[in-house]
């Protein structure tokens, strides 16, 4: 049948070209991002005698903000927010309708929460309470420039023994944060105007003025800082017989001033019970089930979210490293390496979003890239020539066979990455409304006991008997950050040589066999962290486990899910001339 059959009304729809709801920004910006970074340095090195020499240096930086060379961003300052400049916004009426506060007057439901026309700090028919703009009285970049930072550098190599040395170093290290958090300040206000339009038509929607809801917003801490990295080390050198040598060091860093997201418009913890934020149209319940629009009772009234990047996170590295090589003689290559480390951070990534009651509590731990353990083998083989003059096997057909054979290759081991263990509640619609009270912010699984003990089965890798779900009145500290273990692989790369050399010195071809993963086996590298709890009981029962091990799901809670490519074959052909 025609299409006008079929849907008849939604062909006049379009013929009339009514609609419900229309959103369209005024324009699209472009951001014009420069900075510029100047540095210099001086170095000497002084051999004081024949056994010991020392470096020392000094590095000089100017680290220039990032910004937008028109213009065009600007940034939410908490300094510049007042409030007599405070906009109204539509409350909701016992009837479920829109209400305007100021004239009493109602509107249909869907102005719920609007800004209501003509209040608050107005720029360019933008809501702009707080709001600085790059140039006007205000940093271009949005934070100050922290001039010329200073950069000691020391180093020392003592000769100790003959065959032994010991050396040392430390410095400080400046490095801008990346652009991602400058190009978060473009969309805010008043770059980019985007009304809501009710109910009209396409052809009067361009002069129909739109409703405006509270615009989530990106801010920096106007001081602004360089992230700045100490490093030092110190290790012991020994060369072994058979051409060995052992390198053994302590190698650490400490990172301060780095960026991190701090939602300081969030809704407090317990401000989703409270009796003035429930919705007056429902009973209460006073469970996060019956809060009102939670923009009606933001610390900052007539925005969303606002995420402000500051500078206060810091993070470390400490590590004992050793490796053991042998260079290339009598045909064979060996070098081994071992990693024993811990990197801890306030947050693995700038846009990680912390705890605004006590970050450094809630958010410390192991970084989501660290290894605890690393060891990697590699090796390369010249296999010796079976086709030797004065054999039998010395002919074109052996030569070609069995000599200029090369076995190389990379075997590693390594830990697990830190993850997180999140769940969800049967029936609870909204973990965090009904937990901590907030929707910006949620709780952690409450742990009890070893998660390592008692699993380690495909479907059950880790014991999911200790994890329970958090009570109510959370604020986030149930657990700490990141403190479960994806699993451990191992990865054998091998790749076998055949050379066919020509009767020019440094000519030949060359055929590859490179595998990777070459025994093909499964590398597990993540399993199911998501649980399902059959209620807030502190005990309550998980109910997606495996049907393995009793529950409903293939792969349920704990069950290893993911894994890393299989092996790999590449065949090439080289020529060398």
């Amino acid at each position: 049948p025609p299409r006008s059959t079929l849907f008849p009304y939604t062909t006049l729809f379009r013929s009339l070209g009514n609609f419900n709801t229309f959103q369209q920004a005024n324009h699209v910006l472009n951001g014009q991002y420069r900075y510029n970074n100047v540095e210099w340095y001086f170095l000497d090195s002084w051999k004081v005698n024949r056994k010991l020499t020392i470096e020392v240096g000094m590095r000089f930086y100017i680290v220039q903000p990032q910004y937008d060379q028109v213009l065009q961003t600007s940034s939410f300052n908490p300094g510049m927010f007042t409030g007599s400049g405070t906009a109204v916004l539509y409350q909701k009426t016992a009837a479920g309708l829109a209400l305007n506060p100021l004239t009493g007057q109602t509107a249909p439901a869907a102005f719920i929460g609007a800004l209501v026309a003509g209040t608050g700090t107005l720029t360019n028919g933008l809501y702009t309470n707080g709001i600085a703009q790059a140039g006007k009285n205000y940093p271009q970049g949005l934070i100050d420039n922290r001039g010329i930072q200073w950069a000691p550098r020391l180093g020392f190599a003592y000769n100790i023994l003959p065959k032994t040395v010991i050396r040392g170093g430390g410095g400080v290290f400046y490095d801008r944060f990346e652009g991602n958090p400058v190009f978060d300040q473009l969309g805010n206000p008043p770059g980019t105007s985007q009304p809501t339009i009710y109910y009209g038509n396409i052809e009067t929607a361009a002069s129909t003025p739109g409703v405006f809801f509270p615009a989530s917003l990106h801010g920096f801490d106007k001081q602004g800082q360089v992230p700045t990295t100490y490093n030092y080390n110190l290790g012991i050198q020994q060369e072994l017989p058979f051409r060995l040598l052992l390198d053994m060091a302590y190698v650490g860093s400490v990172t301060n001033h780095n960026i991190y997201t701090m939602n300081v418009n969030g809704l407090p913890f317990g401000s989703a019970w409270l009796p003035q934020n429930q919705d007056p149209s429902k009973t209460p319940k006073f469970d996060g089930t019956t809060t009102n629009n939670t923009n009606l009772f933001r610390p900052y009234i007539g925005y969303g979210d606002i995420n402000m990047y500051d500078f206060g996170a810091n993070a470390n590295y400490n590590a004992f490293q050793v490796s053991l090589n042998r260079r290339l003689a009598a045909n064979f290559q060996l070098g081994v390496a071992y990693t024993w480390s811990k990197a801890m951070s306030i947050d693995s990534a700038y846009g990680d979003g912390l705890n605004p009651i006590s970050f450094k509590k809630a958010n410390y731990g192991p970084v989501s890239f660290d290894h605890t353990h690393i060891a990697v083998i590699n090796y390369i083989y010249n296999v010796p020539k079976l086709a030797k003059p004065g054999t039998f096997l010395n002919n074109v057909v052996g030569r070609a066979a069995l000599n200029n054979w090369v076995l190389s290759g990379i075997t590693t081991f390594e830990s697990g990455y830190p993850t997180t263990i999140g769940y969800s509640i049967n029936n609870v619609s909204s973990l965090n409304l009904f937990t901590t009270g907030s929707s910006s912010f949620g709780p952690r699984v409450v742990i009890q006991g070893d998660p390592t003990q008692g699993g380690g089965s495909t479907y059950q890798f880790i014991n999911s008997a200790v994890f329970h779900p958090a009570q109510v009145g959370s604020m986030g500290f149930d657990s700490g950050a990141r403190n479960i273990r994806e699993p451990g692989w191992s990865n054998w790369d091998i790749s076998v040589f055949k050379e066919f050399p020509f009767w020019k010195e440094g000519t030949k071809f060359q055929l590859r066999l490179e595998m990777f993963n070459a025994w093909n086996h499964a590398e597990f590298n993540g399993f199911n962290t998501t649980i399902n709890f059959a209620s807030i009981a502190p005990n309550a029962a998980i109910t997606n486990l495996s049907k393995y091990i009793g529950g409903t799901q293939q792969f349920g809670f704990g069950a290893l899910n993911s894994v890393r490519s299989p092996r790999i074959i590449e065949l090439a052909a080289k020529f060398y001339f």
